[in-house]
């Protein structure tokens, strides 16, 4: 029953992305992808401020994989594409999909010099629990990403666009046995899983660099499990862009895991991925109450080039239920307590958008109405207190005092 029910939920998650809107070699030297001049000194906090993590191994991938292709775009999107070896065990262990498939980047030139990183969702697995997204999808005109989105403050931006495929929320560094995830057409049983969401983060973020050299800003977004991608990927992001304002707009994968169970985060998770280089040494608090929202937090101590927009529905079934198999309710009060720590430490700098409700994502839908594949999705138009998603959304970019910090006022006592 439970497997039926977590195929319901992904499945919906994956007909949301590819409805769109709703009306050559691996392992080579990097070549421009990998020369580009990534790793400078960093200001205002910069690279400078995560140079543990980079010494920890979070950058061993950089310039390591090249594309197999030289795109042209068809609509506007390039498609660059990662060959798959005839060994895919063997060294380099470059960028894969969880079953052994093609690793692939989208990128769309706008008309500004500002550039939108978006890390897609889609499930996650570990060592006894499988329930992912295994093949890549592409950069489609929905919600956010739409161009022509009446008020989009990102219509003409740049955009590199992350799918996921590796199951472990682009963390992943490690091919194991895994069950076969209830998404699949296969069988109930065991397979091999590649969890190189590492490989697959370096290496798309190579061709950002490579195609968008010098952007006078960036958000970096994402959904779901790209939500959750985002918060570990952001010190990535500030290697290759170490000057450059970053905007962080975590759409529900906002650091929220097992209240006073740091092993499931710690083993199960970090441990199993071979992951735990994410983490700073330095930083046992990071994951010790069971949440990495206190890693957030170090990034933000760490960076102060960076702000972070953190939304989640007050009682997301994906992620409490499914996921996490815990209480909506002992979600909630973890979600409430942790970002009203983050956000009390860095005012100006970390803002919440928590509506009422079980629904899961906002931005890759731009009108509400009805559900999707059985799945409650919230929208652009999810409101608080009379402001939207998009309002809000603009008000980040924009950097107006509309950029305030949004909890439904039945969740504040």
């Amino acid at each position: 029953m439970r497997a039926s029910v977590l195929a319901l939920v992904l499945s919906a998650v994956v007909a949301l992305v590819g409805c769109g809107s709703d009306s050559a070699s691996t392992g080579g030297s990097g070549g421009a992808a990998g020369a580009a001049g990534v790793g400078g000194s960093g200001g205002s906090g910069g690279s400078s401020g995560f140079q543990e993590l980079y010494d920890q191994g979070l950058t061993k991938y950089v310039g390591e994989f090249s594309p197999a292709n030289d795109p042209e775009p068809v609509d506007g999107v390039k498609t660059y594409q990662f060959a798959v070896p005839d060994d895919p065990s063997a060294e380099p262990r470059g960028p894969l999909c969880l079953r052994g498939g093609e690793y692939t980047v989208d990128t769309r030139e706008g008309a500004s010099d500002e550039l939108v990183i978006f890390l897609q969702g889609g499930g996650a697995c570990w060592e006894d629990f499988c329930s992912a997204v295994e093949e890549t999808n592409s950069l489609t005109a929905g919600g956010i990403l739409d161009p022509d989105l009446e008020g989009n403050p990102l219509a003409d931006w740049d955009v590199v666009y992350l799918p996921y495929c590796d199951g472990a929320l682009f963390a992943g560094d490690v091919d194991r046995v895994l069950p076969n995830s209830v998404l699949g057409e296969g069988e109930p049983g065991e397979s091999m899983g590649y969890q190189r969401g590492l490989q697959n983060l370096t290496a798309s973020l190579d061709v950002a660099v490579a195609e968008f050299p010098n952007p006078s800003r960036i958000v970096l977004t994402g959904v779901s499990g790209g939500a959750f991608g985002t918060i570990t990927a952001m010190p990535l992001v500030r290697y290759y862009y170490p000057d450059t304002e970053v905007l962080l707009f975590n759409d529900s994968g906002v650091g929220i895991a097992k209240e006073g169970n740091p092993d499931f985060v710690n083993i199960t998770l970090l441990e199993g991925w071979n992951a735990s280089l994410l983490i700073p040494a330095s930083c046992p608090d990071c994951t010790s109450n069971g949440h990495i929202t206190r890693l957030i937090e170090w990034e933000l101590a760490a960076d102060d080039n960076f702000t972070m927009s953190a939304l989640s529905f007050s009682a997301d079934a994906v992620i409490s239920t499914f996921f996490l198999m815990i209480p909506p309710a002992d979600f909630t009060v973890s979600l409430l307590a942790e970002t009203g720590r983050t956000t009390t430490m860095f005012e100006d700098r970390y803002k919440r958008f928590i509506p009422v409700g079980a629904a899961h994502t906002t931005l890759l839908r731009a009108t509400s109405g009805g559900d999707v594949g059985g799945l409650e999705i919230g929208s652009l138009e999810t409101e608080i207190d009379g402001v939207n998603v998009l309002e809000w959304f603009t008000a980040m970019v924009d950097g107006t005092e509309a950029w305030d910090d949004l909890v439904d006022s039945s969740l504040v006592e």
